[in-house]
């Protein structure tokens, strides 16, 4: 068994307590009850076309220990599987990294 089988997600709640979070539902289904701190980190997209958010990336960075335009775009966001958007969103990601956030 693992230590941690037990020990929940951060931002993880009851759907009852997820409906009443106040941020974009997108946000709720991905960041739980953690949604409306990424919403209030910056609701403009990363790539136009794309849902993403510069919030999305600041919280990456500052609560969940994205280190590298690669985690941002790749692993957090999949931006990055298509070169054009990777291509319009790299310089927003090394900027976010460079300010921590």
């Amino acid at each position: 068994r693992s230590p941690t089988d037990r020990l929940p997600l951060v931002g993880a709640a009851p759907a009852r307590a997820l409906a009443r979070v106040d941020a974009p539902a997108r946000l709720v289904h991905r960041y739980g009850t953690e949604a409306p701190v990424v919403a209030g980190l910056g609701g403009e997209p990363v790539v136009e076309g794309r849902p993403e958010t510069v919030g999305e990336l600041r919280f990456a960075v500052l609560a969940e220990g994205a280190r590298s335009v690669a985690d941002l775009l790749d692993r957090r966001t999949r931006i990055g599987l298509v070169t054009a958007e990777r291509a319009a969103a790299t310089g927003l990601a090394e900027a976010v990294l460079a300010h921590r956030g």
